[in-house]
């Protein structure tokens, strides 16, 4: 009896983490906005006038048991002069627990340079875009794994280990020249996924504010430099401050590369803070993009884990200068 009810302690109190784990793997997602910011806004799918084909995997506290991965593919181009459409799969899996979910989305971009009326090529120089997604996630557990006599899990089981959750994203994005601006919603729709027999917390409601400029550097404009800014909340006043500074330079058609310094901090309304930084690095070989972060946490865990490393591979179907947003 004590042996049976020492398991049954050990469940519960793994599902109670269990939950609190499933709530921000979301999160997983956001952060691999550097390398794609349609991750985070709708309104850039087809933003700029040419698809984009990434896929990136993301190992989070690399070294320690079980650590969290996550793998995602997306895909965004513009389909007629001013529609464009975008989509993103992921999975991630979080020891015992596991999500799987993606995203579709339409966008409308207007263009706002001047000469538009007047000629047959429209500019892209300036452009006023709007997108809204709708989204979708499968939560499941791996029962079995809670302990190591599958048979005790007989008369220890959860009502469902499983279940299906859609929500809807909304987003604008300007740019002029060099500068850029982006606002977007997410989780617009309260809903709760019914995973232990019970609801858990809906998704919270977040907003996204992004902004940065590019400067050209030198008269060739080979080489640029761009800060940008981010700053992410949500419903519970859990905030995200995301300062940015990439460098690149563009050598010629056939290859080019950059380097970026980020900085996060996040605090909540207990004033709990964290702080991390992520040094990344890209490159480019003709059309294919390559590209690495490491993520490391200045809490407690910087002594017990290797930091968080991602890698992306991108292809976009058009020469652009810039990487691509």
């Amino acid at each position: 009896y004590l042996y049976t009810m020492k398991k049954y302690l050990c469940v519960l109190i793994l599902a109670l983490l269990a939950a609190g784990k499933l709530a921000a793997q979301e999160e997983l997602i956001y952060s691999q906005y550097h390398f794609n910011y349609y991750l985070v806004n709708p309104a850039l799918a087809g933003a700029e006038p040419c698809s984009h084909l990434m896929v990136s995997n993301k190992m989070q506290w690399a070294g320690m048991k079980d650590f969290p991965m996550t793998q995602l593919l997306s895909f965004k181009t513009r389909v007629w002069e001013n529609v464009g459409i975008g989509a993103y799969i992921f999975h991630d899996r979080n020891g015992y627990t596991s999500k799987a979910g993606g995203q579709i989305t339409l966008a409308y971009h207007i263009p706002l340079s001047r000469g538009r009326r007047y000629s047959k090529k429209v500019s892209y120089d300036r452009q006023l875009s709007f997108g809204a997604s709708f989204k979708f996630s499968y939560f499941y557990i791996n029962d079995q794994l809670f302990i190591d006599d599958p048979d005790a899990m007989q008369d220890i089981a959860f009502n469902n280990t499983d279940g299906f959750l859609p929500n809807a994203n909304f987003g604008i994005y300007y740019k002029s020249y060099g500068g850029f601006v982006g606002l977007s919603l997410t989780n617009l729709i309260p809903l709760a996924a019914d995973i232990y027999g019970d609801k858990e917390l809906p998704a919270p409601f977040t907003g996204f504010l992004f902004g940065g400029y590019t400067f050209d550097l030198g008269a060739s404009k080979d080489k640029y430099l761009e800060p940008m800014a981010m700053l992410k909340m949500n419903q519970y006043l859990e905030v995200n401050m995301d300062l940015n500074l990439k460098f690149g330079h563009d050598v010629d058609e056939d290859w080019g590369y950059w380097v970026q310094a980020s900085y996060r901090h996040c605090w909540n309304a207990n004033n709990v803070q964290a702080m991390v930084l992520q040094p990344m690095c890209g490159f480019r070989i003709g059309k294919f993009q390559l590209g690495y972060a490491f993520s490391l946490d200045l809490n407690n865990l910087v002594t017990q884990n290797y930091g968080t490393h991602e890698i992306m591979l991108g292809y976009t179907f058009c020469y652009q200068k810039h990487f691509c947003r």
